[in-house]
């Protein structure tokens, strides 16, 4: 991306507000083979905490996992979260009796069918779970398709499975995506908005999609993607973000100069 840095920089420039999504697992923190295991550094704090004072930027971390794990790791005040793929925000959220029911249905069914499979297991997070096969056989890996494939089958429409790096994470059809999510949160901001979308997995690109006039960045090499620019680690996403906030500071010391 950094070869097209002044084609972006204009952007940021021209922005009269900033709205930053940025995904965790994988853009901002290195992807570990346990969800525990990835926190964030401090390096990546301390930047996020200056955009997070920025006046004209209004910053979300937006992610997978829970609302609270998704702040409890991240750690900066100011910065807004939501979790389940934007569909758990500052509001509370809840789930039909039945939804939950099925939910727990599908949950106990698929670890019944994939509890001898060596090297994958299953993360519950309470209102959907993830079926994890990272350093699995590539026997595992399609005995375990197969059997995600049959529980999406027989309990649709009520449920649905979002493929991600080295998952499936099965969730209930009011989760719309990451899509749905940053068109709502960026409608609720000062207009007009610049929408800067920062992620690495397959459940961005419905966000990527959704923001076809925002700057939105893929994480990662290969993979097809809608997203206009790319960045090859969270190396390069901590630099990208202290240039966006040495752009917005330098933005704000001139316009103070003018004033």
């Amino acid at each position: 991306m950094f070869e097209d840095w002044p084609q972006a920089c204009a952007r940021l420039k021209a922005a009269e507000h900033l709205a930053l999504f940025l995904d965790f697992d994988g853009t901002l923190a290195p992807l570990e083979a346990r969800p525990e295991d990835v926190w964030l550094d401090s390096g990546a704090r301390r930047v996020l905490g200056r955009l997070a004072r920025h006046r004209q930027v209004t910053l979300w971390i937006i992610s997978g996992r829970r609302r609270a794990d998704a702040r409890r790791r991240v750690g900066v005040r100011g910065i807004h979260y939501a979790g389940l793929h934007g569909w758990e925000r500052d509001g509370k959220t809840s789930l039909p009796r039945r939804v939950r029911r099925v939910l727990i249905d599908a949950k106990r069914q698929l670890a019944t069918r994939l509890e001898t499979l060596p090297g994958g297991w299953i993360e519950d997070k309470g209102l959907s779970f993830t079926f994890h096969y990272r350093g699995a056989s590539n026997g595992t890996f399609r005995r375990a398709r197969r059997e995600v494939r049959k529980v999406s089958e027989r309990f649709r429409p009520d449920l649905r499975v979002l493929p991600g790096k080295k998952v499936w994470e099965v969730l209930p059809a009011e989760v719309l995506g990451k899509g749905a999510a940053v068109l709502a949160l960026v409608a609720q901001l000062p207009q007009p908005a610049l929408a800067v979308y920062v992620g690495d997995d397959a459940s961005d690109e419905s966000a990527f999609r959704a923001l076809p006039d925002g700057l939105t960045v893929r994480v990662g090499r290969g993979r097809s993607t809608q997203a206009r620019f790319r960045l090859r680690n969270p190396d390069e996403v901590l630099e990208f973000l202290e240039r966006v906030d040495a752009e917005i500071h330098q933005k704000c010391k001139s316009v103070k100069r003018e004033s």
